[in-house]
């Protein structure tokens, strides 16, 4: 099993790939937290790329504002939560 980094960072890569915008990347004890700045346009194929691309965390969704739309996802950290609960 992957470590919650790992997948973060992998996913990041793979955000950036598809979009062309570098992903911001912030760590919780809880979770890790990923945003990316969407294009202004976006082709069919790469939106279904994008969604599958998303489908590897544990929740994403998608911010509009009049700066322009970004998309988010987190990874929970497991072996965080379970240290806290021991």
């Amino acid at each position: 099993m992957c470590s919650a980094k790992s997948q973060a960072v992998a996913l990041a890569a793979k955000l950036t790939a598809l979009t062309g915008h570098e992903a911001h990347v912030e760590e919780f004890p809880d979770r890790i937290h990923i945003r990316i700045a969407l294009p202004p346009q976006l082709t069919d194929v790469r939106r279904r790329s994008l969604l599958t691309t998303l489908a590897d965390a544990d929740r994403y969704g998608h911010d509009m504002t009049t700066h322009g739309s970004s998309l988010w996802a987190e990874i929970d950290n497991l072996n965080n939560l379970a240290e806290k609960g021991s």
